[in-house]
């Protein structure tokens, strides 16, 4: 039987959780700049229940995220993989590129061809595939900050200065 310490822990946690969730929820459709009315709408909720979503109370309903993603053109996946890191902020990076459905279809791809062989697949290699994918895209980032740096420096107009 668990103790009161465990059941309270396990108690703030979920709360905690369900504030993040709630944070989560809100910045989306305020990045969106959608009105919750709306949001409920396309969902397919009644207002009122909407908000209890949005508050982050009661139990968390995957297909419910999968629908507000839908509805305000975000990642759903991202909303998971946040409260899983406790960040908004990556809910509110892959909002635009999808990349955390991106990143799970193409887990999801590569399991589907490689099966049960998967379980052979030692740790170290996971992590030095995903290692260079992400050094890749980070290098890939770099190089369009850099052209996008270059070509401001080019063409934007040069303000004279009066060094009088």
């Amino acid at each position: 039987m668990p103790s009161n310490a465990l059941v309270k822990r396990a108690s703030e946690e979920l709360r905690r959780q369900g504030q993040l969730l709630s944070q989560i929820l809100k910045q989306l459709r305020e990045l969106r700049h959608l009105p919750a009315r709306q949001v409920a709408n396309a969902i397919g909720l009644p207002l009122r229940t909407y908000y209890n979503f949005e508050s982050g109370t009661g139990a968390l309903d995957v297909a419910r995220i999968f629908r507000f993603g839908d509805a305000t053109s975000t990642d759903p996946v991202s909303i998971f993989e946040a409260l899983m890191l406790g960040s908004v902020e990556h809910a509110l990076r892959c909002a635009e590129n999808q990349a955390a459905s991106i990143k799970l279809a193409a887990f999801h791809r590569f399991e589907q061809k490689v099966g049960d062989g998967m379980t052979n697949i030692q740790p170290q290699f996971f992590i030095e595939a995903f290692t260079r994918a992400y050094d890749s895209l980070e290098g890939h980032k770099d190089k369009i900050d850099r052209g996008a740096e270059r070509w401001l420096a080019q063409n934007m107009p040069k303000i004279p200065r009066d060094d009088t």
